[in-house]
């Protein structure tokens, strides 16, 4: 019996001496999944790889997170290059989260603030702020570790191409990055000229890639972070995903102190080669001081989608890690997509939603729209705008959108973002969105976008021989597919001798020759459009806007002060009688809105809808059908009748169910990006100009 009893007693002392007993528990893969990709960026806390690091050579990841500088020292010597250099940069990210952002909301404080209001902001802090900020040296540290781990350890990235730690550090660098550009912008009051600036103890000095020196002649007043902006009423957000930070420079004010061409921003371009090589003599386009100006159309959305990366000086891990300078190169993501990184080459993030997805929801354009709609007693109308999404590129072909009535580019929301995220298209157009007060009459407001899209072209190109200025692509919804058409169109004598027709032959004889009736119903066709696509436009008229309730809307519709100034002495220098203001469809002396216009009974309509776009130039059409049990030929959108939408002689026509405003479905979308998939075809076979 005693034996037994020592028996049992020596087992039981051997079972606790440290002889585990491991046990299988089924997990699912889900859960396994889930627990993997938890790491300090998505989770909030180490990732199960930095754990097991530091406790397999007996550190504690808990007081590592707390405290990682000691940890990281200890566990050098003890682990391979790579998984030391992977730890240490989560360990810092750990660390960098964990500190309140001071910096980063000084660099996006100015984002929607006039320009001197953003500076004062940014004067206030102390000079070392950036240098001496505990989040911007953690930024620095995680920035340094992460690159070292991705270009200074024995393999090459290619080489763990498929390994997730790899991807996981990736997005530490790149996260830490985005701190440390915002660091840099804050050290600097938002002056690019500086030539280096301290940041977290890293002298770091910055560089522009993919810019002509006209470009950018502004320094920025706020940089936001992309990736933390999220976005109501935005379908999908387009990334690319890659080295580096995605940033939103948020740029001036209109009107707002610009300085001369050659300013603070061109001498930090670096030298571009090939499609990005400086143009003799350019024009100062967006960003610049030209543009600031309230009497040209063109402009720029003020906010401008940039990549940022940053290289560590150093020849070699040690070099890397004991350096103290490092360039901040800051890339034009429309032009560059990859980059040379320690001699290998590899693709930039960028993202291409979120700049544009700020302007839209700052840019007040839809509230603007509106009160020039209906606000009384304003002094005058304001003239059409066009805006650039990117700075002008002259080897890109130009996509021009056209907003309909009570509207703005807001309308194009979805339609313009799905265009932008399509690389291919992205690769071979820039968006233009034209912004007009729809209160106007059509013709006027024909001619007026007239002019202002021949300025811009005429800006940015005068010779005319830039890619951009030839085949570019018209796409208008509602009233603007109806000004679109004539912008195609050659109007001879016709629209001129039908307004004036049933006149007293004497007074056709005064009011014939007079210039601004003149500049309005005679015009040509734009000779640098290529094709067009009209979505839900009345080409005949909209039948709903005879109904009672749009009758009364018209009612409520008042025209500028300009306008009806301007009219009052066109009828008093030419001594136009009552019954013939009648006839020119002037009631009670006023002229025409754009509503009474798109009337099937309107002059405007009687004069034009039988007008022929350019013979040769390929157009589609995209209609709405609310009700897809009635017979086509018999529906309509709920505003514009199918008969009227339609086109005879279009390349191709395409009917959706929809209401009118047919431009945000995405069956819609999906048409007008085949329809340019096929004109980019259609113009690379049968090669450029």
């Amino acid at each position: 019996m005693r034996a037994w009893i020592g028996l049992l007693a020596g087992l039981a002392l051997l079972g606790g001496s440290g002889c585990a007993v491991v046990k299988v528990k089924e997990r699912g893969f889900g859960d396994f999944a889930a627990e993997r990709n938890v790491d300090a960026l998505s989770g909030g806390r180490l990732s199960a790889a930095a754990s097991t690091a530091l406790t397999t050579v007996g550190l504690d990841p808990s007081a590592c997170a707390r405290d990682p500088d000691p940890c990281i020292g200890q566990l050098r010597p003890l682990t391979s290059a790579e998984e030391w250099l992977a730890t240490a940069a989560e360990l810092q990210l750990l660390r960098m989260n964990a500190l309140p952002a001071t910096v980063g909301k000084a660099a996006e404080s100015g984002a929607f603030k006039r320009s001197s209001r953003a500076a004062a902001d940014l004067a206030q802090l102390a000079p070392d702020t950036a240098a001496q900020d505990p989040r911007t040296r953690a930024a620095v540290a995680t920035a340094r570790y992460a690159y070292a781990y991705l270009f200074a350890t024995k393999r090459t990235p290619e080489q763990r191409v498929f390994e997730a730690r790899q991807q996981q550090v990736l997005q530490y660098y790149n996260r830490a990055v985005e701190a440390i550009a915002q660091a840099a912008f804050t050290a600097s009051s938002g002056h690019a000229d500086q030539a280096a600036v301290d940041v977290g103890g890293l002298a770091v000095s910055a560089v522009l890639h993919g810019y002509d020196a006209s470009d950018i002649q502004q320094d920025p007043t706020a940089l936001l972070a992309s990736d933390t902006l999220g976005f109501a009423n935005l379908r999908a957000v387009y990334r690319r995903d890659g080295f580096g930070t995605a940033l939103v420079a948020v740029f001036p004010r209109r009107g707002i102190g610009a300085p001369a061409p050659g300013g603070a921003m061109a001498s930090k371009i670096a030298p571009a080669e090939g499609a990005d090589a400086k143009r003799p003599n350019a024009p100062a386009p967006a960003y610049a001081k030209t543009a600031a100006r309230d009497d040209v159309p063109y402009r720029d959305t003020r906010y401008l989608p940039v990549t940022a990366t940053l290289r560590f000086d150093g020849q070699d891990l040690d070099g890397m890690l004991a350096s103290q300078r490092a360039q901040l190169d800051v890339y034009n993501p429309y032009r560059i997509d990859s980059e040379t990184i320690e001699g290998r080459k590899v693709p930039l993030a960028a993202n291409f939603s979120a700049a544009y997805g700020v302007w839209l929801a700052r840019s007040e354009l839809a509230r603007l729209s509106l009160t020039s709609l209906l606000r009384s007693k304003q002094e005058r109308a304001f003239n059409p705008r066009v805006y650039l999404n990117q700075p002008y590129d002259p080897n890109k072909r130009v996509i021009v959108l056209i907003h309909g009535l009570a509207s703005s580019p807001e309308a194009w929301v979805n339609l313009a973002n799905e265009i932008l995220g399509d690389e291919s298209l992205r690769r071979r157009y820039q968006l233009w969105q034209v912004f007009y007060p729809t209160n106007i009459d059509m013709l006027s407001n024909r001619a007026a976008i007239a002019d202002a899209l021949q300025q811009t072209f005429s800006h940015y190109d005068p010779q005319g021989d830039d890619v951009a200025s030839h085949d570019a692509v018209l796409v208008g919804h509602s009233m603007g597919g109806v000004i679109g058409r004539l912008l195609l169109s050659d109007s001879g004598d016709r629209v001129i001798d039908d307004i004036l027709d049933g006149l007293d032959p004497k007074l056709i004889a005064r009011v014939r020759a007079d210039p601004v009736l003149h500049r309005m119903s005679v015009f040509k066709p734009m000779p640098q459009f290529g094709r067009a696509v009209f979505m839900a436009s009345p080409q005949r008229g909209a039948v709903v806007t005879d109904g009672w309730p749009l009758r009364m809307v018209r009612k409520l519709i008042r025209l500028p002060l300009d306008v009806l100034q301007q009219t009052a002495e066109l009828i008093q220098r030419y001594d136009v009688s009552e019954s013939d203001l009648e006839r020119l469809g002037l009631n009670k002396g006023k002229p025409p809105t754009g509503p009474d216009d798109l009337s099937p009974k309107s002059r405007f309509m009687h004069a034009t809808r039988d007008l022929s776009i350019e013979p040769g130039l390929p157009y589609h059409v995209i209609v709405g059908q609310r009700d897809p049990k009635l017979p086509l030929a018999q529906s309509s959108d709920g505003v514009v009748p199918y008969q009227s939408a339609h086109m005879d002689g279009a390349v191709s026509e395409k009917v959706v169910t929809s209401g009118h405003s047919v431009q945000e479905t995405p069956q819609a979308i999906a048409e007008l990006r085949r329809i340019l998939h096929e004109d980019m075809d259609t113009y690379e076979s049968r090669g450029k100009r």
